[in-house]
């Protein structure tokens, strides 16, 4: 069942990153009205310029308010969308290169070690099949040559896996006869069928109830180790983000509008943000924050979102930021926090050293 069990192409992680983004910029146009069909479309920076590695058997918890980028990041991770910018690679293979039939690993092969795990997974599982058929299909593209009792075995080997149980009774009936985390696992199984490098649970568990949804991200951190898989988890709640990247012994990256402006372990992330907008996100979470009764105000100027197709110039968060100087007009990069392994920041209050220090405070006329 596990993937140290299949047959795979020789790949070291230590040349170069399972998936590695170099500056992918991902833009969509907005729709137009009646009246504005002359004009020249507006235009929404979904990613703006991230750089980021995947490595094998990687957890990484994307977060951030919605609309922030963090689920088109997660989908152009595994080549469901394809960047206006930049470049997204695979094993070393640029993926939409592959895409139009130039490159040494074909984009079947690609497309199918690089899976996704719906928020709403009934709208992803075919209403008129059984789970038994729905769950056939990717063994028939990875082992075209097992027979149908091995298929079989296979379905109620994971189905009994992931606590459905008697497996028979459950691959018997159709999706919605299932409860939405029955649904869950169902999805979860059909990925993990597939062999995958990578799976992308794109605001997984945030339909389900409270009480599965540690439950959820245990059994598929659980199942990331038998089958030698990464996770990209996005979540707009920063504690499941903690805690997905802390039990999996991952990272955390928040994204703002578009950028990624911390990435880092879960506990120093957490213990000790970098960035204002990380401690914002840990402000408006209140069992990471604060004691009852001490909540405070808000560590931010404004609670509004700037406009996405017209966001601020320089830093992206300046115009809601306490600490924002005449500096945050330039754009800061993102670069290496303290001597905490792997803990990047973008923002210029990070350098002791910036000329940021030494300029003057931001105005509410300023912005």
């Amino acid at each position: 069942m596990s993937r140290a069990d299949e047959p795979s192409a020789e790949f070291d992680q230590r040349d170069e990153p399972l998936i590695s983004l170099e500056n992918v910029e991902v833009n969509f146009e907005k729709d137009q009205g009646l009246f504005d069909l002359f004009e020249e479309p507006d235009v929404v920076k979904a990613v703006d310029g991230v750089s980021l590695d995947i490595e094998e058997n990687d957890v990484l918890a994307l977060v951030g308010e919605s609309g922030c980028g963090k689920t088109t990041l997660g989908k152009t991770t595994i080549g469901l969308q394809r960047p206006t910018g930049g470049t997204v690679t695979y094993k070393g293979q640029d993926i939409w290169a592959a895409k139009d039939g130039d490159g040494e690993i074909p984009f079947d092969e690609i497309r199918s070690s690089l899976q996704i795990i719906h928020q709403d997974p009934g709208s992803s599982l075919n209403p008129n099949r059984r789970i038994l058929n729905i769950l056939a299909e990717p063994i028939k593209l990875t082992h075209p040559e097992a027979g149908t009792s091995e298929r079989r075995e296979r379905i109620h080997a994971l189905l009994e896996r992931v606590g459905m149980n008697p497996p028979s009774d459950f691959a018997d009936r159709y999706p919605h006869q299932l409860s939405g985390g029955e649904k869950q696992r169902v999805a979860l199984c059909r990925a993990l069928l597939m062999n995958p490098d990578v799976i992308l649970a794109d605001e997984a568990i945030s339909a389900l109830d409270v009480s599965l949804r540690v439950e959820m991200m245990d059994l598929m951190l659980d199942l990331q180790s038998e089958f030698d898989t990464s996770f990209v988890f996005v979540s707009h709640d920063l504690s499941n983000a903690r805690y997905f990247a802390e039990h999996g012994d991952g990272r955390i990256g928040v994204m703002y509008l578009g950028n990624l402006v911390e990435v880092g372990p879960a506990d120093q992330l957490i213990g000790d943000p970098s960035h204002p907008y990380t401690n914002v996100l840990r402000w408006a979470t209140p069992n990471l924050s604060r004691q009852s009764g001490e909540a405070g105000e808000p560590p931010m100027r404004r609670i509004d979102i700037p406009d996405p197709v017209n966001p601020p110039s320089g830093c992206r968060f300046h115009t809601r930021c306490p600490e924002a100087r005449e500096a945050c007009r330039e754009v800061p990069r993102l670069q290496q926090s303290g001597e905490a392994a792997g803990h990047r920041v973008a923002c210029f209050r990070d350098d002791p050293n910036h000329s940021y220090w030494d300029s003057d405070p931001l105005t509410e006329e300023g912005d």
